[in-house]
């Protein structure tokens, strides 16, 4: 085919079904074809239960068929099924039926290395994804001990924790989770770029979910510079919060460029916001989560603003 692949097999995010001669495939799109050829039956019967894939078929009205089912992802190259007994077969086929390399994609995420700069409520979401999702390479930072009030929007913890470094229960939950990982927990609050420098690594990424000093980001961004590292960086409003964007070393100056400006024009709040929601910290964590996620992986979100919408419709 025009795309230089000789085999497919059926998208693991599609399903199909036949009503005479009238076929049906099923993913966010729905491609309907009329008078459907046998062959291409015969051929997605066949794909559905072959992880090697089949060449596809040609002739007649077939090839038309093809290239929608091509153009619209219900078929794709075959993947790699090594990670079928894994907690990540089910990841790997979501990456399949996006079109990526899946294996390269999930053993770009177990060698990828992630600091998480404050695992509290937005920084604990966020670890959760990239837990979840076999980031293997992972260093956790944070001066904090667990309080009583953080238990409402910050849920690695228990009650039994109060008073615990958060670090040291955060690392305990990935290691429950992910075996293989080994976390370095570091208790400890990062008010300049120097103190940050020694816990990133050259070529990683970086999580921003500290809220202080207001100048954190900043100074992040010239630490990021230093290492060659991307960042990526979110925070809660009241009823807006912010995700992102991930941000690449050749991109931080503008960052901080940018940064400037705008304090320049509306200043600094004193203090962050203390008022907290758990569920809006969740969505702006998993937000980030997924966007870091898929930057690790060199996918784009398609996203058009950087903008979460905590509430859809305001209170009166």
């Amino acid at each position: 085919m025009a795309d230089g692949i000789d085999r497919y097999v059926l998208s693991p995010a599609a399903t199909w079904s036949r009503d005479g001669d009238e076929l049906r495939v099923f993913s966010d799109e729905v491609l309907l074809v009329r008078r459907c050829p046998e062959a291409v039956f015969a051929w997605l019967d066949a794909v559905s239960g072959e992880p090697a894939g089949l060449p596809a078929p040609s002739g007649g009205g077939v090839d038309a068929v093809v290239r929608a089912l091509l153009r619209l992802r219900l078929v794709v190259a075959p993947f790699d099924r090594s990670w079928d007994a894994s907690a990540w077969r089910n990841q790997v086929e979501y990456f399949a039926a996006l079109g990526l390399d899946a294996g390269a994609a999930q053993e770009r995420l177990r060698t990828a290395h992630v600091t998480v700069l404050g695992v509290g409520g937005i920084g604990g979401a966020v670890l959760a994804e990239l837990a979840g999702a076999g980031v293997g390479g992972l260093t956790l930072v944070d001066g904090d001990r667990v309080a009583l009030e953080n238990l409402n929007r910050q849920y690695l913890y228990r009650r039994c924790d109060v008073g615990r470094a958060k670090v040291d229960v955060a690392r305990e939950w990935v290691c429950e989770r992910l075996p293989e990982a080994d976390p370095a927990a570091v208790m400890e609050t990062i008010t300049t770029g120097e103190a940050l420098v020694p816990h990133l690594r050259e070529g990683g990424f970086l999580v921003v979910a500290a809220d202080r000093p207001l100048s954190l980001p900043e100074l992040c961004a010239h630490a990021c510079l230093e290492r060659g590292v991307s960042m990526i960086t979110g925070g809660c409003g009241l009823r807006v919060g912010s995700s992102g964007p991930l941000i690449r070393p050749a991109g931080l100056p503008a960052f901080i460029a940018s940064r400037r400006e705008a304090k320049a024009l509306a200043g600094a709040a004193a203090t962050p916001m203390a008022a907290s929601f758990g569920p809006v910290n969740t969505l702006v964590g998993a937000t980030m989560g997924r966007d870091l996620i898929f930057g690790i992986l060199g996918v784009s979100a398609q996203r058009t603003a950087h903008r979460v919408e905590l509430l859809g419709t305001a209170f009166t």
